[in-house]
Parts: C-alpha cells; structure tokens; sequence
C-alpha cells in the first residue's frame, strides 16, 4: 500500500496572498502539487493532505501548507482558488491557475481527498480512529548482500551556474565566497 498519492497539476500557478480586503499581492508562481500522506507509518501516523507549490525546473517547494478542515478551499472564479492558511485561519491566499481545465481537475482532487474526513485528520464525535496491530518486525537483509544500481545516472543536476534561472537559488542560497590569497 502506498505511503503517499501525489497528484501535479498540469498547468502553472500564481501564489498571491491577500492584502487588504480586496487585494492580492503576488508572491510565487510555480506548479501546483498535493501531496496525500496516509498517515500509515510510526514516525508520521496522522493522515494529512499537503497543497506544494513547486518551482519549475527544480521541483523546490516555494510554498507549502496543510488543508485541514478549516482551510476552506474554494473556487472564487474559473481560474482563482482560495483557501485560509492552516497556521492562521484568518490569512487568505489564492492560486491563479494558467488554464481552467487544470484549475477544474484540482478542484476536483481537493475535493475528493477532504470530503474524507480520515484524510485531514478530523475526527467525527463519538467515533475513534482504528488503531494499526504491530506487525512483525522484517528481517532485511545485510547490505553486502544488495546490489550496487545499475545503470544509474543523475539527468539533472543544479550548480550555482543556474543562479539567475531559478528563483530559489537566488533567493536561499547565498553567493559563494571568493578568497584572495596573501
């Protein structure tokens, strides 16, 4: 069974926030992504659902927040989706997606995965979560007995060479000091 379903959206986004009552001040735009963690290991137990803004090309997290049961995810227009941050419910973002259809299909998969309350952790009254029996621990194997990869190769890489393509190192990675010699 699979720890996590991801789902990318097949257009880019703009990431505003809102400033004011009615306007919006553009902070990222990037591809949108949801990430679905089930919840179904020790070290992470509660399910949650996670809205990514992934930088193009790198595939770095610009933005990331969890929708929880007051997020409040909403279609404001065809292309514009709101929703509360999950930090402070009271902070409005919003996500202006480059095509509609990719707009409808994310909808769509947000709708799908909070209409479940297990998936954003919510818990009805008067109902209690299964708990998970302890399976038997697995015995791997010793790591002289697995295989180097084959035919593995890296087909990307960043270097501060792409500095002024991407966003992300420019704005966390500082520039590298040059050292003189006496």
């Amino acid at each position: 069974m699979p720890i996590y379903q991801v789902y990318v959206s097949s257009s880019l986004a703009n990431l505003y926030e809102r400033v004011g009552k009615e306007d919006w001040r553009l902070v990222f735009t990037g591809i949108p992504v949801l990430l679905h963690d089930k919840g179904s290991t020790r070290s992470r137990c509660t399910p949650r659902v996670s809205f990514v803004l992934a930088e193009r090309g790198t595939c770095f997290a610009l933005w990331k927040d969890t929708i929880d049961n007051l997020s409040d995810y909403k279609v404001a227009a065809a292309a514009f989706h709101t929703m509360c941050l999950s930090a402070d419910h009271r902070k409005m973002i919003g996500f202006s997606f480059d095509s509609n259809q990719a707009a409808r299909e994310m909808w769509v998969r947000v709708e799908e995965l909070t209409s479940n309350p297990e998936n954003i952790a919510l818990s009805a009254p008067g109902r209690k979560r299964k708990t998970q029996k302890r399976a038997k621990p697995i015995v791997l194997p010793p790591k002289s007995q697995i295989s180097q990869p084959c035919q593995f190769n890296h087909v990307t890489s960043v270097t501060t060479s792409d500095t002024q393509r991407y966003f992300s190192l420019q704005a966390f990675v500082s520039a590298p000091v040059k050292h003189r010699s006496p």
